[in-house]
């Protein structure tokens, strides 16, 4: 057993990372008591309300499988408790393992699963995790207003400039994820357990989607990204069975 994992499975944090989720699950129960009241308030019917609820957490459960396939990788290295605590509060399942595993780049490792992950590497991971997504609410607190208005100004006077912009962001966004798990295999050969995740997964993603939108099933969509994982799983598995 690795020695951090004496700190990262400890009782104190299972105390620290508690308080916050339960602050955080007490904050939900308060808005959504504060939305049925107002529902009420404003005369909507209780069943609709019931329907609405039930509708949401059920197209809820499938959003929330790469989540868990996340927690689950997390929780092999960081412990069982700061994990949960991340992906209970502001993080998303992709930030959460990007942040992880810049910590261990700069300490020479390829990713937080390799060996030689040690408890100083654990420590800076819990605060770039947890520093680092600070500002998306600083962002919005302190410059929506001044960046939607120049976004808005931007769309209207140039319009291509505005596209181009967006789209570029989310390319060179999708370009940095990927990128890393196309090249590793040329460093260390096992690593291209990544790429074969990759490409089946991409695949995968791909051919849901485009079923989706074939048979109009909203559901072939929701799928597409936490089927891709699953399946990209898969395509690694059994790749691994020929190495």
């Amino acid at each position: 057993m690795k020695d951090y994992l004496s700190i990262a499975n400890s009782p104190v944090m299972f105390i620290v990372c508690g308080i916050v989720i339960i602050y955080v699950l007490a904050q939900s129960l308060f808005f959504m008591h504060r939305a049925w009241k107002r529902g009420k308030d404003i005369g909507l019917d209780t069943k609709v309300m019931k329907s609405t609820v039930s509708g949401s957490a059920l197209f809820s459960i499938v959003p929330s499988i790469p989540i868990l396939i996340i927690l689950v990788m997390l929780m092999s290295v960081l412990g069982n408790y700061f994990p949960w605590l991340r992906l209970s509060v502001i993080g998303s399942s992709s930030y959460e393992n990007v942040a992880a595993n810049i910590a261990a780049r700069s300490f020479g490792l390829l990713s937080y699963t390799d060996e030689g992950y040690n408890t100083s590497i654990f420590i800076s991971t819990m605060w770039a995790m947890s520093i680092c997504i600070l500002y998306e609410p600083l962002l919005i607190m302190l410059g929506q207003k001044s960046l939607d208005k120049g976004m808005a100004t931007l769309k209207v006077r140039k319009p291509i400039l505005y596209s181009l912009l967006i789209d570029g962001i989310f390319i060179a966004m999708m370009g940095w994820f990927c990128a890393p798990y196309m090249t590793y295999w040329t460093e260390k050969p096992e690593q291209i357990l990544s790429l074969a995740a990759l490409i089946t997964g991409g695949t995968a993603a791909l051919i849901l989607n485009w079923l989706g939108e074939k048979t109009k099933k909203h559901i072939l969509t929701e799928m597409s990204f936490p089927g891709g994982m699953l399946i990209g799983m898969l395509g690694s598995y059994i790749v691994n069975l020929f190495l």
